[in-house]
């Protein structure tokens, strides 16, 4: 099981599911069949695992919890108003 967030060297596959791990986003890709069976139920209780994981590290993350302190340097927008060329 992946530490949400942690680092970028972590994956894990659940199903043809793969789920890659970053420090700034989780990448999730491919597909999942959950059938009504042990391999499926075993399946959705690693998906439970994993979101539950990932919910909690979002709300212990100040980054998320906190507006001012989101981060302008990855924001596309600088701040500065400035005149639309097209009027």
């Amino acid at each position: 099981m992946i530490d949400p967030f942690a680092n970028n060297h972590q994956s894990m596959q659940i199903g043809e599911l793969v789920i890659e791990n970053q420090e700034d986003k989780i990448i999730i890709y491919g597909d999942i069949n959950l059938l009504l069976n042990d391999i499926g139920y075993e399946q959705a209780k690693q998906l439970h695992e994993l979101s539950s994981k990932i919910l909690l590290a979002f709300e212990n993350s100040s980054l998320y919890n906190n507006d001012e302190a989101k981060s302008k340097e990855k924001d596309d927008q600088s701040g500065k108003i400035i005149d639309n060329p097209f009027l």
